[in-house]
């Protein structure tokens, strides 16, 4: 059987000080891939670290865009790949990522959209903090109503995402209306089609950059335009809307006491093989360890 060709977009603007990071965590992998950089037209030293790389490279596009959503839409028309991701010029990739998502997709054809465990990395690079719960839930109702934002269900990690193109397909890709929160919708666009399996292991790494990534700089504006996107869709019971007006750890508690069906991707040690697990997994990624520890 044919491997699964897996296409990534990365976006980028001015990122040198981090994209070289993202690249090499897509080109030294051992599963070969078709990498598409779509970079704004920076004015820093970003598409010269890109052009270090371009051998390894199937497309680079240096021009001005209408931003990072808009980006990743024109890069999505060089997609020749079953499987695709994007990740940002800031985050990466692990090593296992690639050959753990192929391995996926050949063998379960009936699996459209799958999420790593989260995890993420500082400034530097150092891992600094992942989830170890094994899987958590995600309930279809759930993303399709808008409930995975903080306040409720926590977000749901991007850069950890992969799914089938003819996913993708579907839904018509992002809505370039929606400036700052677009994978949101996205999702919620998803998971009318589809249902999101939970692959017990992480697959990339989010770098906290707090002050200088659009999710902190303009949380309020994002946290705006989620509402907008949510507007008509069923809310959560009135209980979970009264506690989540309260602290993060609360919150986080709510989700840990918040069990569902889930569909878990987990490595069977004894048949040395990825098999699927239904099961009943909280909301919550964190354990109370993490919570208490300062999650």
């Amino acid at each position: 059987m044919s491997k699964k060709m897996i296409s990534i977009i990365t976006t980028s603007y001015n990122c040198e000080k981090y994209i070289e990071a993202t690249i090499q965590s897509v080109v030294e992998q051992d599963v070969p891939v078709q990498y598409i950089v779509m970079d704004a037209a920076s004015t820093d030293g970003t598409k010269e670290v890109i052009d270090k790389y371009k051998s390894s490279i199937d497309v680079v596009v240096s021009e001005a865009d209408e931003g990072m959503y808009h980006g990743i839409q024109k890069g999505s028309s060089y997609v020749k790949g079953e499987i695709m991701a994007w990740v940002n010029a800031d985050d990466a990739y692990l090593p296992w990522t690639f050959s753990i998502v192929e391995e996926i997709f050949q063998k379960f054809p009936e699996i459209d959209w799958i999420v790593g465990q989260p995890a993420y990395m500082n400034k530097k690079g150092q891992c600094i903090k992942a989830s170890s719960n094994g899987g958590s839930a995600y309930p279809n109702k759930y993303i399709k109503n808008g409930w995975f934002r903080p306040q409720f269900a926590g977000y749901l990690q991007q850069e950890s995402m992969f799914w089938r193109k003819s996913l993708w397909d579907k839904v018509d890709g992002l809505n370039l209306d929606i400036k700052l929160a677009a994978d949101f919708d996205l999702w919620m666009r998803f998971a009318e089609h589809a249902d999101l399996y939970a692959v017990a292991t992480p697959l990339s790494l989010f770098r906290y950059r707090l002050g200088e990534q659009q999710s902190s700089v303009c949380e309020d504006r994002y946290a705006n335009e989620v509402e907008s996107v949510c507007e008509g869709k069923e809310k959560p019971n009135l209980l979970w809307r009264l506690l989540s007006k309260y602290s993060d750890n609360l919150r986080v508690l709510v989700r840990l006491m918040i069990w569902k069906k889930a569909k878990i991707l987990t490595y069977s040690i004894t048949d040395s093989v990825w098999v699927i697990k239904d099961m009943y997994r909280p909301l919550s990624r964190y354990s109370i360890a993490e919570i208490l520890r300062g999650y």
